[in-house]
């Protein structure tokens, strides 16, 4: 059904892929996987039309297709259903799923009875039982997924790739959707899987392929392989030869603790001790972001929170901060910076609160909270009145953290906190987050890359379907038996 012969591609000096092959026949659900960074991202917009590769040659039901175009690659029936759904939440289902069929040329009237029979054809197809008139907006989750992968049949897909489309669905609704696919498939289609949860991709696929480091690191028949050898050509053979972090193996009282739970997490014990850095581990959907954000009164916390063992409520993030717990968010361009403000606002901003009552908030005062932070984490002096736009990505993460540690934290909370930096900021935001802990700071991390956990923190908390399934100091793990525990209960059986 789809064959994808020598797909390279470069972006400046860095080959994101070289010389990749995928085959994938009618009739079968095919997983790709890869660690973060195999070049998954890359060969699905590139099979999708989104990007050009360098070389190489794609084939779909075998009729060739050019490379490079959106449009070539829906005609050819190849429809990418991505991590984020891409719907139109104040519509009903049915022109939800029919937009995509949408006539293009204009003052073309729409028959709403034809409408209704390819809409209603569709989701029959998917054998999925959806009421057309509701709005998309009043769906749960699971629903919403549906009717995306719908409209993707509506578009005439026969090959489907689906995007982590389990990352925030519950085990039934999984299932729910596996059985979905497998009607899909049972009518000589093809889905392309992609999942880092791979007891899921056991279950559902026919075939295998995983990408490493921009390269085919293998392939195989899903009943010919097991988990431990999947997760070795992910990540190499010389994953458990790493070096470790310098810091102590624990810290000391606990500067935070929390026992609870919330939407999607269940049981939650976990405590940080003075000068220690703890990363959590775990996939999209384990709860690794909701603890932390529960931490930092981002979410409110059902059960009990301590603060240097006292207890605490925090409602809103002011009040976590009052108390010494600053929480930095992952996406610093939605969540984390002023973009069009310059690195002296973003920065000194965060010394607002400590100022009196009508006090004036001037140039001078907030270059002079701005210029020790900026020295600290490394930004250029210049960048003191230049926007944070122009800023290079590791330098915008640098000023992020910046402004948290303008805020004076005793209890550091970090979410994904190298996200989208290069591999020099990130070494120096290691050695910058590993001096804090060594001066007494309380710090959690994540990460979306378990190496980088392994490489920075002290004890590692990995979790998996909102509970902690490991909680030991770093040492004990190498990335192999961390994806694996991460990955599911069948995964941490294979290791064990």
């Amino acid at each position: 059904m789809l064959t994808a012969e020598g797909i390279s591609k470069r972006f400046g000096s860095m080959a994101a892929l070289e010389d990749i092959s995928l085959t994938v026949n009618a009739g079968e659900v095919h997983g790709l996987l890869g660690a973060n960074g195999a070049g998954k991202s890359t060969l699905i917009r590139i099979l999708s039309g989104a990007i050009r590769p360098d070389s190489g040659s794609l084939r779909v039901a075998g009729r060739e297709v050019p490379l490079g175009s959106l449009a070539e690659a829906r005609r050819a029936g190849l429809v990418v259903v991505h991590q984020e759904l891409m719907l139109f939440p104040d519509r009903s289902v049915e022109e939800n799923v029919f937009a995509s069929v949408l006539p293009t040329p204009p003052f073309r009237l729409i028959s709403r009875h034809a409408r209704h029979r390819k809409v209603a054809a569709a989701v029959e197809r998917l054998g999925a039982v959806l009421d057309l008139k509701a709005r998309v907006s009043d769906l749960p989750l699971s629903r919403r997924q549906l009717v995306e992968i719908a409209r993707a049949l509506c578009a005439g897909g026969t090959v489907l790739v689906l995007d982590e489309p389990t990352s925030a669905l519950s085990q039934a609704e999984a299932h729910g959707l596996f059985d979905a696919i497998r009607l899909i498939t049972a009518q000589e289609a093809a889905v392309i899987f992609v999942s880092h949860r791979l007891d899921e991709v056991f279950a559902i696929t026919d075939a295998l392929t995983v990408l490493r480091d921009g390269r085919v690191a293998g392939r195989w028949r899903t009943a010919d392989v097991d988990i431990p050898t999947i997760t070795r050509a992910m990540v190499g053979r010389r994953a458990d030869e790493r070096p470790r972090p310098a810091g102590s193996a624990s810290g000391g009282a606990a500067a935070i603790s929390i026992r609870g739970s919330a939407p999607g997490l269940s049981d939650l014990d976990l405590s940080v001790g003075a000068g220690e850095i703890v990363g959590l581990a775990g996939l999209e959907g384990s709860g690794v972001s909701t603890a932390l954000e529960m931490l930092g009164g981002v979410l409110p916390v059902r059960g009990q929170l301590e603060v240097k063992g006292k207890p605490v409520t925090f409602r809103h993030p002011s009040q976590a901060i009052a108390a010494g717990v600053v929480y930095m968010p992952p996406d610093r361009k939605k969540a984390g910076l002023w973009l069009d403000r310059d690195a002296s606002v973003n920065i000194g901003a965060a010394a607002v609160a400590r100022m009196g009552a009508l006090r004036g908030l001037g140039r001078a005062t907030l270059d002079m909270a701005a210029k020790t932070r900026m020295a600290e984490v490394g930004v250029r002096a210049n960048a003191l009145r230049e926007p944070v736009a122009r800023l290079s990505g590791g330098n915008q993460q640098r000023v992020m953290l910046a402004r948290v540690l303008e805020a004076r934290p005793q209890v550091l909370l970090l979410n994904d906190f190298t996200r989208g930096v290069d591999v020099q900021a990130k070494a120096a935001i290691h050695a910058l987050v590993r001096g804090l802990a060594d001066s007494g700071m309380a710090i959690c991390v994540t990460s979306s890359d378990f190496e980088e956990l392994l490489d920075v923190a002290d004890r590692i908390v990995c979790m998996s379907a909102g509970r902690i399934v490991a909680n030991r100091p770093s040492a004990d793990f190498d990335k192999l038996s961390l994806l694996a525990l991460a990955s599911s209960g069948a995964a941490t059986a294979a290791v064990a």
